[in-house]
């Protein structure tokens, strides 16, 4: 016989090990947290000409991914920063780096061009000189390995000379048009001409080699025509640190003829600057609006781009959507609003104030409301499932369109699609619908609607099925209806979760299926017999959990009565 304290311990012990196994299926049946808690970065990657460039890679720390058909890209579950290093490479063209801020649950977005290198193979034993719209001289013997030994064999080169007065070649500039003087300080510059330069191991191209100790290469860039009239007769040298996303001034070059010609003692990108001190900046101060709704846009990116001068700086929307930007004094530059991967149009040219002095400028306005939804969509086994779904919200008030999107999942249960929301809504739940052998739902969803051109992120969405409500149906005479269809109309609203199917047997009898610890309001059975339309009256529809039934008993639908 066991005692009684050791039964009481035993009886409490099996409770305890129940109540976990009930809490451990209910955890389950939550969707995984959305992921964002942290930003996405999205965008485009192209071809000089604006050919979007498919297969580029995109890396931001241990995230990767390579852009699709149209060159575009998401990275999401990014951690937020102030400064978050986006890297963009491809074989046999210049990579680039983008400093960009990430804010949680928003989407920073960024482009950049990636251009063809001139490659050839020299020996590291005689002189090298290559010209390719910069010169740059390099002497016999000086090249090391990543170890520091002498390097003897076969160099391949990679250059590529940029002039910073095309703006395609501005869209491939590395970080941002600002840089780390010698002294510590940051300034604002403007670029008179960068370049890319890599050297390989010719055998194993992974092999990145530098000049050795002591040995220096000679850069000679030639000056760009529009700016040749204000060309200082020596120019800062920089070189760009891809570690921590800044320039660094080392060196300088000196103008001879139309050219700078400067030396280097290890290659990178090396940009040649003119800073712009502190007397010679100005601000723009603004507003990013969305044009529909006259509201305004927080977290949004404006991109100064000069006009008459080389380069860009970039700023971020306040929560009431305010903009300061800073950019050159008594110039002219064109601005441009990004919210997301949704843009504005860009100003016409807009004379900068002088150095100091602040001006206003007119809202920037968001045309396109629309944003994205992504995730990745899974059966309650955690097997992707593939197909077609649907995200809808649940019981949309009376009279709005609610929120409804067909999602196309791929073989491992990925989606995205893009979404509008036409209500005056911003926050409800949202559940996931998909057929494949059954139909099956998500838990419900708490969502807020992002900003135009947003990414929203679902992470992981568990898929179970749903529950099921059991009834007859008949008409108003008593009769049992038979072997036909009706539907669940939900009054005043278009959610697709109000708008559920049933069949009818020889009985009257149905099964309708729906989502799970749910209720689907202000619905009524509809169908069509006899030249007639049928309905029942109002109804709230809840359904049990995944895998149960519940009974609604009879249903009476009525002829509604022609107008």
């Amino acid at each position: 016989m066991i005692p009684k304290r050791r039964l009481s311990l035993l009886v409490l012990s099996i409770l305890l090990i129940a109540v976990m196994l009930l809490v451990a299926a209910c955890d389950k049946d939550k969707p995984t947290k959305p992921k964002n808690e942290f930003g996405v970065v999205a965008g485009t990657v192209y071809s000089p000409g604006k050919a979007v460039l498919p297969g580029a890679t995109v890396k931001i720390g241990d995230l990767s991914t390579t852009t699709d058909a149209q060159g575009r890209f998401i990275l999401s579950g990014v951690t937020t920063a102030s400064r978050v290093l986006v890297d963009f490479s491809m074989a046999d063209r210049t990579s680039t780096q983008k400093v960009v801020s990430v804010s949680k649950g928003f989407t920073t977005y960024v482009s950049t061009t990636l251009f063809q290198v001139f490659s050839a193979t020299f020996s590291s034993q005689t002189p090298i000189n290559i010209d390719s719209g910069i010169n740059i001289s390099i002497p016999e013997q000086a090249f090391k390995t990543a170890a520091g030994t002498a390097f003897t064999g076969s160099v391949r080169a990679e250059v590529r000379y940029f002039d910073p007065t095309l703006p395609e070649c501005l869209d491939a500039f590395p970080g941002t048009f600002s840089g780390i003087q010698t002294d510590g300080t940051t300034t604002m510059f403007e670029s008179y001409g960068f370049v890319s330069a890599t050297f390989r191991n010719a055998e194993n191209t992974d092999e990145i080699l530098q000049l050795a100790q002591g040995k220096q290469a000679q850069l000679t860039a030639p000056i760009p025509y529009s700016l040749l009239p204000n060309a200082p007769n020596t120019m800062p040298l920089w070189y760009y640190d891809d570690e921590t996303g800044h320039w660094r001034e080392e060196g300088f070059a000196t103008k001879i003829g139309d050219s700078y010609v400067g030396s280097v003692s290890h290659f990178s990108y090396w940009n040649f600057d003119d800073p712009v001190t502190i007397v010679d900046q100005a601000t723009l101060s603004g507003k990013v609006m969305a044009a529909d709704r006259g509201t305004p846009i927080a977290g949004a990116q404006v991109v100064a781009t000069g006009v008459n001068y080389a380069g860009y700086t970039t700023a971020y929307t306040n929560d009431q959507g305010v903009f300061s930007i800073s950019v050159k004094a008594s110039a002219t530059v064109k601005l441009q609003a990004f919210s997301g991967t949704s843009a504005s149009m860009s100003t016409q040219s807009i004379s900068t104030p002088a150095g100091g002095q602040n001006a206003e400028v007119a809202d920037l306005m968001i045309q396109d409301r629309s944003f994205m939804i992504m995730g990745k969509m899974v059966n309650a086994s955690g097997t992707p499932l593939s197909g077609y779904g649907q995200l809808s919200q649940i019981n949309p008030p009376a009279g709005e369109m609610g929120l409804t999107t067909w999602l196309n999942m791929d073989e491992e249960g990925n989606f995205n699609a893009s979404a509008q929301n036409y209500s005056n809504s911003t926050s409800f739940n949202v559940i996931f619908s998909v057929d494949t052998r059954g139909t099956l739902f998500s838990a419900s969803i708490p969502f807020t609607v992002p900003q135009p051109g947003n990414i929203y992120d679902f992470g992981t969405v568990t898929m179970r099925p749903g529950g099921n409500i059991t009834g007859r149906i008949k008409d108003n005479e008593g009769n049992f209806l038979s072997n036909t269809w009706f539907s669940f109309m939900q009054e005043g609203g278009s959610g697709e979760e109000g708008h559920l199917s049933a069949e009818v047997d020889a009985n009257g009898n149905f099964i309708v299926v729906g989502p799970p610890n749910t209720t689907v309001s202000n619905v009524r059975a509809e169908l069509w017999m006899n030249n007639n339309s049928y309905q029942s009256p109002l109804m709230n529809l809840s359904f049990p959990a995944s895998g149960s039934t519940r009974s609604i008993g009879t249903i009476t639908v009525s002829p509604v009565p022609t107008p």
